[in-house]
């Protein structure tokens, strides 16, 4: 509930912003392959790349934005009940996790596969993925809800205007990613149960 609270008041700020505020936005707060590139090239701790955790909050599309939020509402709060029904409290921390590391890994392939773009992409489609990812990965029922979302996050067409990349790479590294975090999880809790 707490990813979907902060995307909704994210995305509210987003809609009061004009054209040119909201492209300052995606550019102070996206994440810029070239720039990620460089900074990895020559790390400056006076400037750390917090866009790849601020982008993961950010979108650029109404479309989007309204499917991710019905993945959260499906998929991650089953998820939540899931890992929390396993670990107690700790479930909490378990789903914040995927998210983090999803977004982490959504933005790693996107940079490496576009390491000279210099137009900002936004990260919350590929911690999302990851997200479903990891549900499809107990249910794999559910891989017709995630197709389907794929199909809205690619053709989305209510775009806000400020100039941004899809990060189709993304949202494959995001799903990889919570895929495998699920089976981590799963062979860590086997291993601890001597199975």
């Amino acid at each position: 509930m707490s990813l979907i609270i902060v995307s909704a008041f994210v995305f509210s700020y987003e809609l009061a912003q004009s054209t040119p505020d909201l492209r300052r936005v995606y550019e102070k707060w996206g994440v810029v392959p070239s720039d990620l590139v460089d900074w990895l090239k020559s790390p400056d701790l006076s400037r750390q790349p917090l866009t790849v955790v601020t982008s993961g909050y950010l979108h650029d599309d109404i479309v989007r934005f309204a499917s991710n939020i019905a993945v959260l509402c499906i998929l991650g709060i089953a998820l939540e009940r899931l890992l929390v029904q396993s670990f107690d409290d700790a479930g909490y921390w378990i789903l914040a996790a995927t998210y983090f590391v999803s977004l982490l890994g959504g933005t790693a392939l996107q940079v490496a596969l576009t390491a000279g773009d210099t137009t900002p992409f936004l990260g919350a489609s590929g911690a999302i993925a990851g997200i479903g990812g990891a549900y499809v990965m107990t249910d794999p029922r559910w891989a017709v809800l995630m197709v389907a979302w794929s199909v809205l996050q690619i053709g989305g067409v209510a775009a806000l205007g400020g100039d941004t990349r899809l990060a189709y790479y993304a949202l494959a590294g995001g799903f990889l990613t919570g895929c495998a975090s699920m089976l981590l999880l799963s062979a860590l809790v086997l291993r601890t149960r001597g199975a």
